[in-house]
């Protein structure tokens, strides 16, 4: 047991040194890019963790992510691609999420690790992806994703209406019975 309790532990030790490497991200080449990467609010304390950046809409039209914040009661960015298998399987039941809890204060932003816009628009079409959707075209050096540690997708952080990470990383029916939860005041 002690044995075990020490290769997790340098298995901990060792994901927070590699997380922690410089030359990991792509750095900005424009102001602009620099701009966009940059978090736009900090949070009022050390314990919490407050979403913000812009970034580019399907339409090309630059959205601060904290304005679509301040539509909804909860937030679920939810960080996927066209070409991830995982990600569209996952899909229809963030649709099906999303449809059910819309009218009560859900909206969902959708940040794609996409380079190609048509199939990222594409994708959006297909699986009837109604909600704001955001990329740079950049893939995996996609500047939120970079910002806020993104390794893997489909991955989800859900906010409060002023972008405070309520909890990250559910899917599915966890991620359900959490807006549930929220939004309804029950459990599913």
């Amino acid at each position: 047991m002690k044995i075990r309790f020490a290769y997790a532990l340098a298995a901990v030790a060792v994901m927070a040194v590699m997380a922690c490497q410089p030359g990991k991200t792509k750095s900005p080449s424009t102001p602009a890019e620099a701009a966009t990467a940059a978090p736009q609010d900090t949070a009022s304390h050390e314990d919490e963790l407050v979403i913000s950046f812009t970034m580019t809409d399907i339409n090309g039209k630059n959205v601060a992510v904290t304005d679509e914040f301040a539509k909804h009661k909860l937030t679920i960015i939810d960080f996927w691609a066209s070409w991830c298998g995982p990600c569209r399987q996952e899909m229809p039941s963030l649709v099906k999420t999303y449809n059910d809890y819309k009218d009560k204060g859900l909206g969902i932003v959708g940040v794609s690790l996409d380079e190609d816009k048509e199939q990222w628009s594409s994708a959006v079409s297909a699986m009837g992806m109604t909600w704001t959707q955001l990329s740079d075209l950049q893939g995996w050096h996609n500047a939120a994703a970079q910002m806020y540690g993104i390794q893997a997708i489909p991955f989800t952080i859900v906010v409060d209406d002023k972008g405070k990470v309520l909890t990250a990383g559910l899917r599915g029916e966890e991620l359900r019975a959490f807006v549930a939860q929220r939004l309804d005041g029950k459990s599913e």
